[in-house]
C-alpha cells in the first residue's frame, strides 16, 4: 500500500514511466494498482510491477494496458529543473 504521508499526482499516460511510479492496470487485472520497479526492452515496453495485493511477487505487463499513471509530488518538481548537476562534463581535462 502507498504511504499516506506522500503525495502522488497523476500524469499523462504518454509520458514515459519511471521507477517509482504507481500505475494502475485495466484489462483482466482490473483496478490493481501497483509500483514500477523496472522495464524489460529499449523501448521500455514491457514495465515490471509490484502489485499492492502481492508485495512479493513480480508482473511484467505491457505499457498499453496501464489506465493511470501517477507520480509523486517531488519527483515532478525536480524534473522540471533542467539544470545539469554537472555529471555531464568533458572528461578531456582530466587525460
Amino acid at each position: 500500500m502507498p504511504d499516506d504521508n506522500q503525495k502522488w499526482v497523476s500524469i499523462d499516460l504518454t509520458s514515459l514511466v519511471n521507477f517509482g511510479d504507481r500505475i494502475t492496470v485495466g484489462g483482466a487485472e482490473s483496478s490493481k494498482e501497483g509500483l514500477v520497479t523496472g522495464f524489460i526492452g529499449k523501448a521500455r515496453e514491457t514495465i515490471v510491477v509490484q502489485f499492492d495485493n502481492n508485495p512479493s511477487e513480480s508482473v511484467t505487463i505491457k505499457k498499453e494496458r496501464v489506465t493511470e499513471l501517477k507520480r509523486r509530488e517531488i519527483f515532478i518538481e525536480s524534473s522540471t529543473n533542467t539544470k545539469k548537476a554537472g555529471r555531464l562534463r568533458s572528461k578531456s581535462k582530466y587525460r
